[in-house]
């Protein structure tokens, strides 16, 4: 008998709940959050921030708690797509489909990376910590990670759909 797929069909509507609920509450932040992730130094954060204000600052921080929901949903979501469906098994001769079903899950892990490293260069006086700069380019890489991983969930599923 095959697995259930009402837990992947209940992730995949929380994933796109929360997806479009921050779409909406993010949306006035402009440069938009992509662009605060992919800031790898204090100067292009803080231009960043500086765009945003003050009450910018703070919908940014509101958000995280609930980005914390999201990536647990599209994290659950991608593994068990692979591991509850056949979807994936066209690329299962081309490549391990455990590490396919691992992708979302370690886009995840940076994506929680990166809020915690956020919640705090967000917060308060970070530049004058002696090496704050390792924590902006840490924050940064955890952001490509996650985004490459998410990339190539899109490429593989994109592939099985193909075959």
């Amino acid at each position: 008998m095959p697995a259930s797929t009402a837990p992947l069909k209940l992730a995949a509507v929380a994933c796109v709940l929360l997806f479009i609920g921050l779409g909406v509450y993010l949306a006035p932040l402009q440069p938009s959050v992509v662009a605060l992730q992919l800031t790898f130094t204090p100067e292009a954060f803080t231009q960043v921030l500086h765009a945003w204000g003050p009450e910018g600052v703070q919908r940014f921080r509101n958000h995280l708690a609930f980005d914390g929901l999201m990536l647990l949903s599209y994290g659950a979501a991608g593994y068990l797509a692979v591991a509850r469906t056949r979807f994936f098994e066209p690329l299962a001769q081309q490549m391990p489909l455990r590490w396919v079903a691992l992708l979302l899950p370690l886009a995840a892990v940076w994506d929680a990376g990166e809020n915690v490293l956020h919640w705090g260069l967000t917060g308060g006086d970070v530049l004058t910590l002696p090496c704050a700069f390792v924590l902006y380019y840490i924050a940064g890489l955890c952001a490509t990670l996650k985004w490459a991983a998410i990339l190539s969930f899109g490429i593989a599923s994109l592939m099985a759909y193909a075959q």
